[in-house]
């Protein structure tokens, strides 16, 4: 009764806090401009008539991110209830996961560039599937490891690569709307998936809850080398319809074409020869052939550009900052279960981020679509960061519910323009090795973050015993917090912009040291009016080439 009343007392709060939130957002829907709305409403307009490919890679995102927030939101818990794992070894598992999901990402990259979007899809959603069966059937914690690293093999083929195609398969004048899209359609499947493991693991109750008496005869199961029954517990059943994605998923990207939309601008230049109208399809495309090279040939390309290394920076600097969305997974479900009980509504409370995230994404994208990128994450990075302190001043569901709120807010300001300022500084075809060199900062990251997690739950939040979690939200606000201020002390430098123009003399060596992905951008903003003939003539023009050719 008492569990029940707790679980009745936490809902009237939740309503609460959402209502009030609900009028706060009434109130304020005057302030946002009929001319954001149009703006909004000529984003989906400029997506008509593009590819079929389009829209199964949002299809794609949808069930690619439902299975992995279903599976990521109880994975600690599942560790621990379903194999026995403590709170830091089911950390570190966490940890090992998200490493291992950027480290093959970092050693696929170039195979990624080689394949292309479509096989690259094909296979590492088939490889997803099998572990996800593997990891449903499986009582033994040594084939559950093994699935592990299949599934984080699968994993890096399928979001690093979907990012790949929405950049294909758009054009320069709706492509950052694309990117707000595909972050809206990522946030609905985690909205779904927030009530969906409620479900699981309130409604769907038995024997298996983990208690500590049967955590402690599991732990002594595994230690001597034993496995526990096969059941079907609730975090099984979230296993098997992630399964039932995957299968899904696998079917629609056997029908992916390797294609490429072509820019407006590609076209009137003649650099679409193999371009043609598909049925209902207003846009041009052509067949897109992956630029073959040796890793050797790739890395060095990448490497040499200036631009690469300040965007590493900028990586490296908001690692902690994005490190807090493994806290959101991994931390914050077993504190709520252990500070208010087994029935606190925390899927419900875990969906309120996707349901901010796909009412501000839009509104905010379109609202801010001149702004620098660097400027929005700058400013995002600190409200993110701020949102973990409402944890530090008060143990209550209110607190938790406004940790996500503010995150929610940062999230949609600064981590959709993330996706546009990686895509926008990327050589076409070598997205996948850029994007694979600049994770691998993540994949230091991810593993410490998972058995800090860990240790803070069992230091602090232990399942019994006294219990201190506000010093734990202190450590993880305070590690957040470093983020947006070192973004503040190298603002200079990566802010800085390589290409410039001047008149005169300026420019003896400077077509030389512009990289040819970068200098089409460069002659749009510096060259108002300029025929094919002498575009192709600068492309060939060796650096002793005056600037003064370019007037």
């Amino acid at each position: 009764m008492q569990a029940l009343k707790e679980h009745f007392i936490s809902e009237k709060v939740l309503e609460k806090t959402l209502q009030k939130n609900k009028k706060l957002a009434t109130a304020a829907m005057p302030l946002f401009s009929s001319e954001i709305t149009n703006k909004v409403l000529e984003g989906f307009q400029s997506i008509r008539g593009s590819p079929a490919e389009l829209y199964k890679t949002f299809l794609l995102k949808f069930l690619d991110s439902f299975s992995y927030f279903t599976f990521s939101l109880v994975f600690t818990l599942f560790l621990t209830s379903d194999f026995g794992y403590s709170d830091l070894s089911a950390g570190t598992i966490y940890g090992a996961w998200g490493a291992l999901v950027t480290l093959f990402g970092l050693l696929t990259g170039v195979i990624v560039d080689n394949l292309g979007v479509a096989v690259s899809l094909r296979i590492g959603f088939a490889i997803q599937l099998v572990a996800k069966c593997i990891i449903f059937y499986t009582t033994s914690r040594f084939m559950l490891m093994l699935a592990l690293c299949l599934l984080s093999l699968g994993g890096c083929l399928g979001i690093p690569v979907l990012v790949i195609g929405i950049r294909r398969y758009s054009n320069e004048t709706n492509r950052g709307f694309n990117f707000g899209l595909f972050y809206v359609i990522m946030n609905f499947a985690a909205l779904l998936s927030g009530p969906v493991v409620d479900y699981c693991t309130i409604l769907y109750k038995n024997e298996h809850i983990a208690n500590g008496e049967r955590l402690l005869q599991q732990e002594e199961t595994y230690n001597r080398g034993n496995s526990e029954s096969w059941s079907l517990t609730g975090y099984r059943l979230i296993v098997l319809l992630g399964i039932f994605s995957n299968i899904v998923a696998c079917l629609v990207a056997q029908s992916m074409k390797e294609i490429k939309v072509c820019d407006q601008e590609q076209v009137e230049m003649g650099d679409c020869e193999n371009e043609s109208s598909l049925e209902n399809t207003s846009c041009k495309v052509k067949t897109f052939q992956p630029e073959k090279a040796s890793m050797y040939e790739i890395m060095k390309e990448t490497v040499y550009s200036a631009t690469f290394w300040r965007f590493l920076v900028v990586i490296m600097v908001t690692l902690n900052v994005r490190m807090i969305f493994r806290h959101l997974d991994a931390t914050l479900p077993k504190y709520m279960i252990r500070e208010f009980g087994e029935d606190v509504p925390k899927g419900t409370i875990y969906s309120i981020n996707p349901l901010m995230i796909m009412i501000l994404v839009p509104l905010i994208t379109a609202a801010t679509t001149k702004v620098d990128p660097l400027v929005m994450i700058h400013h995002g990075c600190y409200i993110s960061a701020a949102s973990v302190f409402f944890l530090v001043l008060s143990t209550t569901i209110p607190a938790c519910v406004l940790f996500v709120v503010f995150l929610s807010i940062g999230e949609a300001i600064w981590s959709p323009r993330l996706y546009d300022y990686t895509c926008s500084i990327a050589k076409e075809g070598r997205e996948g090795t850029y994007m694979a060199l600049s994770s691998a900062p993540l994949f230091l990251a991810k593993l410490p973050v998972g058995m800090m997690s860990g240790y803070l739950l069992q230091k602090f939040c232990p399942e019994e015993g006294e219990r201190n979690s506000r010093i734990m939200w202190l450590i993880i606000g305070l590690t957040t917090a470093s983020s947006p201020i070192l973004l503040t002390l190298c603002w200079g430098y990566i802010s800085k912009k390589e290409i410039s123009c001047h008149d005169g003399d300026a420019g003896d060596d400077f077509i030389s040291k512009v990289p040819q992905h970068e200098l089409a951008r460069l002659q749009q903003v510096t060259v108002p009016v300029v025929n094919q003939i002498e575009l192709s003539d600068i492309k060939r023009r060796p650096s002793s080439t005056s600037s003064s050719a370019l007037t």
